[in-house]
């Protein structure tokens, strides 16, 4: 699947999502790949079989139908898998947060839930009690990933520990991207349950700023998070939650990031915001940023796009430069992880080369396109 199909088919699944839907012509595999790659095949599955504008009710409905089937069977998997897992955490008395996934799905998906998928459990909690967190899921039959020290698995079942939300023990120098900090989570969230069991909920005003980072972190690659945020973002306006969390966005000096995402949600997924809203966040653009974000309105996905704006999100050059050093040779564990098995030190050189030219490639390319503009 090349960029231009990735660009029309994520339109595409927009239209599908929001209020405006369009039933797709023709429905083919290729189109339910592309909508399973984004993390929203089963709800454009389901939104298509609803329909009655059919022309072909063969092979492709079957395959509908059968992915639907198998994603009601790993939603029920994997929140009996988390109900297990929260009931341990509890019984050792151990608070923790649950980020994105489950909670995401128990808070805004409603009757939709067992068709959003959830690949792992993110589980955020203090960093003196992770060994005691560790052992619980030892004693439930959880065993830890030889290559990720704080990913527990029981069968397909993964479990991701982590003391601090942003990723800053693989890149450090995202710490100065926003003061947003495991305290916060717990500060801004409040007791209630999630799989059946006691578990504290994010508030809003914590919740959308950081879905918005995560998505940028991975350059909005699948469409599911946009989707998230849309879904959220509704629910912040029928509360009348939105100085609350604008204020938050300002905090925690994340304006770029949900910038982005709520400009690109408000205007292709039917998110319902105050226009005044989106110019109190909008963030400085040079000549060349502006192209991004309209590229990025565009719907292109566009390649390492979060190290093109975290860079614009340092404080100074100084720590601009140590970002893109970090970034290009970060600290062992993560060389270790992008290597994969074999020779760190030559698999890593071997790889990143490759990612460097890559990139050189793109922006070279790119360049060109913006002298002809």
């Amino acid at each position: 699947m090349n960029m231009r199909q990735k660009t029309d088919y994520r339109k595409l699944f927009c239209h599908c999502l929001g209020d405006t839907f369009v039933m797709p012509e023709p429905v083919d595999r290729p189109l339910l790949v592309a909508s399973q790659i984004e993390g929203v095949g089963s709800l454009i599955s389901f939104r298509m079989l609803q329909r009655d504008e059919w022309h072909d009710a063969g092979e492709v409905r079957s395959y509908m139908q059968e992915t639907l089937h198998e994603q009601a069977a790993w939603s029920l998997r994997i929140k009996h898998a988390a109900r297990h897992v929260f009931e341990a955490l509890n019984r050792a008395d151990i608070p923790f947060v649950c980020m994105r996934g489950i909670a995401v799905v128990e808070a805004l998906y409603g009757d939709m839930a067992a068709l959003r998928p959830i690949s792992d459990i993110d589980i955020l909690l203090d960093w003196e009690l992770m060994l005691d967190a560790k052992q619980s899921l030892w004693d439930i039959g959880f065993r830890p990933d030889p290559a990720y020290r704080n990913i527990y698995s029981r069968g397909e079942i993964n479990i991701d520990l982590h003391h601090e939300p942003l990723g800053i023990e693989r890149v450090q120098a995202w710490q100065y991207l926003t003061p947003l900090r495991t305290a916060d989570f717990f500060k801004y969230s409040q007791e209630g349950e999630l799989a059946g069991e006691a578990a504290r909920l994010l508030c809003p005003r914590v919740n959308l700023p950081y879905l918005c980072f995560h998505a940028m972190k991975h350059s909005f690659e699948r469409l599911l998070w946009l989707y998230d945020i849309a879904l959220l973002a509704n629910k912040i306006g029928e509360k009348n939650q939105w100085n609350e969390v604008l204020k938050a966005v300002h905090e925690y000096q994340l304006e770029r990031p949900c910038f982005y995402a709520l400009s690109y949600v408000n205007a292709h997924m039917g998110a319902n915001m105050p226009s005044v809203l989106l110019e109190s966040i909008k963030p400085e653009m040079g000549f060349v940023e502006r192209r991004l974000f309209k590229r990025h309105m565009n719907h292109e996905v566009i390649p390492y796009l979060a190290e093109r704006l975290f860079a614009r999100m340092q404080p100074d050059f100084r720590h601009r430069i140590e970002f893109w050093r970090e970034t290009i040779y970060p600290r062992y564990e993560v060389r270790e992880q992008v290597a994969g098995s074999g020779c760190v030190k030559c698999n890593f050189i071997r790889k990143r080369l490759k990612q460097v030219f890559h990139a050189a490639w793109l922006l070279t390319k790119e360049g060109f396109s913006l002298l002809r503009a």
